[in-house]
């Protein structure tokens, strides 16, 4: 299945999504130093997000979160690219820092489309998320 959407940030890659279905945010939701998920569901809690495409409604903010996602881009920690319903900004420049593909409001919603452990491919210059 192909969604179409908006770029935000160019690039592409593809991976295993994570869902997650809150805001996230790479300060307090995410360590970058092991490039663990810190949120605590059964789902996510403790769950590697090393290489995987990051699927969430938007981002929750912290100005910090964009360095923790450096961080995590230097120690080869991070998510390979992020969609989600709507970017805002802290969450888009997070993928800036860390030069990873972003794309939001596809053409239908990321969080019913998109399951865990799916295969993603993100075009980012072209806005196109593709579920396989």
């Amino acid at each position: 299945m192909k969604l179409k959407g908006h770029k935000i940030n160019g690039g592409r890659v593809e991976g295993e999504a994570i869902v997650c279905n809150d805001a996230f945010s790479f300060l307090g939701d995410f360590d970058p130093l092991t490039g663990n998920c810190l949120i605590k569901t059964p789902e996510l809690e403790g769950k590697s997000m090393i290489d995987k495409i990051l699927v969430c409604p938007t981002g929750k903010g912290s100005s910090r979160g964009p360095l923790n996602t450096y961080r995590a881009m230097k120690l080869n920690k991070s998510p390979k690219a992020i969609v989600c319903i709507e970017a805002e900004p802290v969450l888009a420049a997070a993928a800036m820092v860390a030069n990873m593909p972003m794309v939001d409001r596809l053409d239908k919603n990321p969080l019913e489309v998109i399951k865990t452990g799916d295969w993603v491919k993100v075009d980012g210059d072209n806005g196109i998320v593709e579920v396989t």
